[in-house]
């Protein structure tokens, strides 16, 4: 009997050890599957935004295709706003847009780059009227002064000293003397010399002042020569003004419209000093 025992014991320990051993089932690892999932989602995701890129692009594409293609975009009209000197025309030849062009294939910055060219030219701006209109819309520089040249010549010049062009046409403007800049060869479109620029200012300023004060003498010409000494001369009544310099311009002016009106004699009116102001006559 006892040796039944043992081997049933022996036999429960054999089955024991085999299934600890041989027949253990491992349990599936967290998260595994979760983790093939979100790649899964994720995949589809950037494939999603792929395709929608790809339609999006798709769209564009064609929206452009039609922008570009379509008669409904072919200019018909080129307007001109603002053109003064030189003529509507010229601007739209400048320009180099023409009618029947895509509205769209217009370069506007090469455009505008082109109308610069004209010394006239100060500012431009071009705008598109959809659907078929280009409207250029120019700020042209004015003449101011002019410049006696070789030959009887007139240089016209802006406010802003840019040589506007080339005349044997006086115009009604005063004429700059003792500038440091070689007129001769100044070329259209360019500026003075800073040394003159630098007294634009001044120039302004007493030309504000003749008109502000209803001077009424055609001022012929402006000498710059010197700051502390601006030289004026009035046609009309054949005076010769030693201004000075700008400051007490107010008082000066008023000095000015008083020996005019005061007297028709030919002479000078000396102002560089302004507690000690006369009026000297031209000697026979």
């Amino acid at each position: 009997m006892p040796k039944k025992k043992r081997k049933k014991k022996d036999e429960e320990e054999l089955i024991i050890g085999y299934n600890t051993k041989n027949k253990r089932e491992k349990p599936p690892k967290k998260g595994k599957g979760k983790k093939k999932k979100k790649k899964s989602k994720k995949l589809k995701k950037i494939l999603l935004l792929i395709l929608k890129i790809i339609l999006i692009i798709g769209i564009l594409v064609g929206i452009g295709a039609f922008l570009f293609v379509s008669p409904v975009f072919t200019i018909t009209e080129i307007r001109v706003e603002n053109e003064y000197k030189i003529s509507e025309n010229t601007y739209i030849a400048l320009s180099d847009i023409k009618i029947g062009q895509n509205i769209f294939r217009i370069s506007k910055s090469k455009a505008i780059e082109k109308i610069k060219q004209e010394s006239y030219v100060d500012s431009v701006e071009i705008k598109r009227e959809y659907p078929s209109t280009i409207v250029i819309t120019v700020n042209e520089r004015t003449p101011k002064y002019m410049i006696e040249k070789n030959g009887g010549m007139y240089v016209y010049i802006d406010k802003n000293g840019y040589n506007l062009e080339t005349s044997m046409q006086a115009l009604d403007k005063p004429i700059l003397k003792g500038i440091v800049t070689d007129v001769e060869k100044l070329e259209t479109g360019a500026r003075l010399e800073e040394e003159d620029l630098s007294k634009f200012n001044d120039l302004i300023k007493i030309i504000d002042g003749i008109e502000s004060n209803n001077i009424e003498e055609k001022l012929e010409s402006i000498d710059i020569t010197d700051t502390h000494n601006y030289i004026l001369e009035f046609s009309t009544s054949n005076k010769k003004v030693m201004l000075g310099d700008t400051s007490e311009l107010s008082t000066k002016m008023l000095w000015i419209k008083y020996f005019m009106e005061k007297t028709t004699e030919a002479g000078t009116v000396h102002l560089v000093d302004i507690a000690n102001v006369y009026f000297e006559p031209v000697r026979q």
